[in-house]
């Protein structure tokens, strides 16, 4: 079937919100789940929050203040834990309902009748099932919502929109910091107005800090991150303990108070290491991305997911702590990259977000993984670095003058107008 054409409606017909229902349907039962998760976490200390006590002064927080503030509805809601982990779980299930019609709605937009449409969609919904040990059971698909809409507010023109998603976004969560370099290089090249709508949406998205910091030491959380060790599931974690399992390395699987960790003297090395690589990748993969959006500003809403995936996959797979919740991060943008173009990278990153789930099933993991675990971990962590690496390579020749953007189907419809 041929994609439409621009003149063509780009609304929702009720076949997308059948399909909508469907993919949700799933996640709203699994709302319903007695697992637990991080949510006990969420729960103490919202209720601690609403009985009075401040957070990082009567009890430690350690995640960014506005994560607190959408803990605080659903613990009110719910009354004790179980009813926590039910309002919560359902309060997650409307915000993936949100990706997802925000996924349907981009396909329809770009691609009209055509069934690329459906692919961002279809693709995201499968792995999201696959994810729902995590997926509903941690906070993460709240700042991915929102790092999400701000990339799509940015490509609708609605700077000021984008600029406040991505500071919420950032004192969420911390990560979608990453990505305002890149919003304001493709600000930068639309004018004056729309670089300082950017920045008038990003001021008011923080400015809740200042009288916040009156009463409440939010800023300690980031002791608690600084002093982390190494994670078993990041990158360098994962062929530290394979050269552990051959002989190679002597270290140590701990519980410590966040998540499992290797310790010892070999580990202590690989931390300091993966820290500076982590910042340095991470800031180069910044750049790449900068430059590619200063020397042709992204046209399509694929164009700019490409672009946003080359740091956000950086912040991942480098950094020395990696839960499995942050591949929830990436899952969207990538989605989006199947618009047009290469699939690739997409396919292989949300592979690699699916078979996350292997990683616990009937594994050792509270004692240490077992050979046949270590390797999947690898090839998880393998085909996470290798989507980065295709992306920051497109990124990087697409920047170059005389190069064509970004690669996209032939029958591919003209761009609908902005509202």
């Amino acid at each position: 079937m041929s994609a439409s054409t621009s003149s063509e409606p780009s609304r929702l017909t009720h076949r997308h919100w059948l399909a909508l229902a469907v993919a949700v349907v799933p996640l709203a039962l699994y709302a319903f789940s007695p697992r637990e998760g991080d949510l006990p976490l969420y729960f103490r200390t919202a209720r601690a929050f609403l009985d009075g006590a401040v957070p990082n002064r009567d009890f430690r927080f350690e995640y960014p203040p506005y994560a607190l503030l959408w803990f605080v509805p659903a613990t009110w809601a719910g009354g004790d834990l179980r009813g926590f982990i039910l309002a919560f779980g359902l309060q997650l299930t409307l915000i993936d309902a949100f990706i997802k019609w925000l996924l349907l709605s981009e396909g329809v937009r770009r691609w009209g009748t055509a069934w690329r449409a459906w692919v961002p969609f279809a693709a995201y919904s499968v792995v999201s099932w696959l994810q729902s040990v995590h997926y509903l059971k941690r906070y993460d698909l709240i700042p991915a919502a929102l790092a999400l809409a701000a990339l799509v507010a940015l490509m609708r023109r609605r700077e000021g929109q984008a600029g406040a998603l991505l500071a919420v976004g950032t004192v969420t969560k911390l990560y979608p910091a990453v990505l305002v370099p890149l919003a304001l290089a493709v600000c930068w090249r639309r004018g004056s107005k729309p670089t300082r709508a950017l920045l008038t949406g990003l001021i008011a998205g923080v400015l809740p800090l200042f009288p916040m910091s009156l009463v409440w030491p939010w800023w300690r959380f980031a002791a608690f991150h600084v002093e982390r060790g190494l994670q078993v599931e990041a990158f360098s974690a994962g062929l530290l303990w394979a050269a552990h399992l051959m002989g190679f390395a002597h270290v140590q699987w701990v519980h410590a108070p966040a998540a499992y960790e290797l310790h010892g003297a070999d580990a202590e090395m690989v931390r300091a290491v993966t820290r500076q690589v982590w910042i340095a990748g991470l800031l180069l993969a910044v750049a790449v991305s900068v430059r590619a959006a200063w020397r042709r500003p992204p046209v399509h809403i694929e164009d700019l997911a490409r672009l946003t995936l080359v740091p956000l996959v950086a912040f991942v797979i480098l950094n020395p702590v990696l839960s499995p919740q942050y591949l929830i991060w990436l899952t969207g943008a990538a989605a989006l990259a199947l618009l047009s173009g290469t699939v690739a990278p997409s396919a292989v990153l949300l592979v690699a977000a699916a078979i996350t789930r292997g990683l616990f099933a009937g594994s050792t993991y509270k004692t240490g993984w077992q050979p046949s675990f270590t390797l999947l971990l690898l090839a998880r962590n393998a085909m996470v670095l290798y989507a980065g690496l295709a992306w920051a390579r497109e990124a990087w020749r697409w920047g170059r003058p005389g190069v064509a953007a970004l690669p996209e189907a032939k029958d591919a419809p003209a761009p609908t107008p902005p509202p």
